[in-house]
């Protein structure tokens, strides 16, 4: 993972780094948020395939890029999204205006999917895509990045593998051929439910991943992630992330652990997410609801 973040700092060494999922134990994707001055960003060749999302853009200005020899010019307005291959070298990228807020992905060549992973190789090399679900996704993922949830990793697991599939069915030439009509996943059946919810009790305080939760279930990553959508009627980050905030409550019964353990235990990477997490869950800061409980 650590070269997913190299990636970032090499090509953009004069762009701010606003915020980095560093550190939070994401799977097979990395993600950045950084403030891009005008000017020409050095020639780069990608190690690794980048999805650039203009969160706050520029009116008028404009990005002339240049790639294995092919030039694009494209306005740079929010919601403009650019495609980058790994191995293509970006000969010239000029930015004629300040870009204040740019949300940049990191994937690997290999992206989890239905079939355990396919080459994302011969992704097309492309500027000002008009792709919602892509700009959907950028911008679940940048909540996340700016604001963690208690089930964030696993979120943007699930995010990955939708991501990786749509890139690979839209936008690889090579994928095409393979492509088969998607069909509505039925519910997990109770057996197989009961043996999920047991393992996610079981270690609800480690880092759970989709991976290893379809491997309990005996399904593809996001055949289950559907199946068990469809049989709680929730994401599994959103089930694990909610089961976490409801021991938190039970452990800041117990006085002699601080907010910043507890944070820890129920898999935050810092005690001021696990704040804004537990107040955006129940209405209150978890030092007021302690004093509400011990009160």
């Amino acid at each position: 993972m650590d070269r997913l973040y190299d990636h970032g700092s090499r090509k953009f060494p004069q762009a701010g780094l606003l915020a980095t999922s560093k550190g939070r134990g994401w799977s097979n994707i990395a993600a950045e948020l950084r403030r891009h001055p005008k000017g020409q960003i050095p020639d780069f060749c990608a190690q690794q395939t980048e999805i650039t999302f203009a969160v706050d853009g520029a009116r008028s200005g404009r990005v002339h890029r240049r790639g294995d020899s092919r030039p694009q010019s494209s306005t740079a307005r929010s919601g403009t999204i650019w495609l980058c291959p790994a191995g293509v070298r970006e000969e010239e990228i000029v930015l004629t205006e300040d870009l204040p807020l740019v949300f940049h992905l990191y994937l690997p060549d290999v992206t989890p999917d239905e079939d355990g992973g396919s080459a994302l190789k011969r992704l097309a090399y492309a500027a000002d895509v008009d792709d919602e679900l892509i700009r959907q996704i950028c911008f679940r993922i940048a909540s996340e990045l700016r604001e963690e949830s208690s089930g964030g990793s696993l979120l943007v697991e699930q995010l990955a593998i939708a991501l990786g599939t749509h890139l690979r069915s839209r936008y690889c030439d090579a994928y095409l051929g393979s492509i088969r009509p998607e069909k509505q996943a039925p519910a997990l059946d109770h057996r197989r439910m009961r043996r999920v919810i047991d393992y996610v009790e079981a270690h609800l305080f480690e880092n759970l991943t989709v991976s290893e939760l379809a491997e309990i279930a005996c399904l593809s990553r996001s055949h289950f992630a559907r199946a068990f959508k469809a049989a709680l009627g929730e994401a599994p980050s959103d089930y694990i992330g909610a089961r976490r905030l409801e021991f938190a409550k039970t452990m800041l019964g117990d006085e002699s652990l601080s907010l910043a353990e507890i944070a820890q235990t129920c898999c935050f990477s810092s005690q001021a997410a696990f704040t804004r997490a537990f107040k955006k869950n129940t209405g209150k800061a978890p030092g007021a609801f302690r004093r509400r409980a011990s009160g």
